[in-house]
């Protein structure tokens, strides 16, 4: 397209997190260096309001509170479906043999939550860490490295006598 300031082509492929152009696909030479390591970019991601982070639907927040509320009503749950397994396990009901299924029922049915539960949690996490991973290396200092060879076609020099 034409010449461009070497600091302004920087911040763009800081912004874009790229390192070619879009428009003819040239690819650049760059130094990509992290704003941050990696504990102080979680605090610091953690922090950023919903309005800042502008890459993501979710909120990590909320999925906090939900896991607040969820883990202990899966614990609860699997506690209640343990005991009433055992209950039944105890009693000896020869006679009526829905209970041996309602035992077996319970155990299923508290392995399903917990597998659910940790399905979920897993996914979270995973959803969330991809998130704050691309913001990481979104966050980083880009420095356009220039080829001795290649960097006089980048300047334009022009003698007197030619113009």
């Amino acid at each position: 397209m034409g010449a461009v300031h070497l600091k302004c082509l920087e911040r763009w492929l800081e912004e874009s997190n790229r390192s070619n152009c879009e428009l003819c696909r040239y690819q650049f030479h760059v130094r990509r260096t992290l704003r941050y390591h990696v504990l102080h970019s979680i605090i610091i991601w953690m922090c950023l309001s919903q309005e800042q982070h502008q890459l993501y639907a979710r909120s990590l927040r909320a999925d906090l509170l939900r896991s607040i509320i969820i883990t202990p009503m899966a614990i609860g749950c699997s506690y209640i479906c343990i005991v009433a397994a055992d209950f039944y396990a105890k009693n000896n009901y020869d006679n009526f043999p829905p209970a041996r299924w309602t035992t077996y029922l319970l155990l299923a049915m508290m392995s399903l939550l917990l597998f659910s539960y940790f399905v979920w949690m897993y996914m979270a996490i995973q959803y969330h860490q991809k998130v704050w991973f691309y913001w990481w290396q979104k966050t980083s200092t880009v420095k356009i490295i220039l080829d001795p060879e290649n960097r006089t076609s980048m300047t334009y020099k022009y003698n007197i006598s030619q113009v």
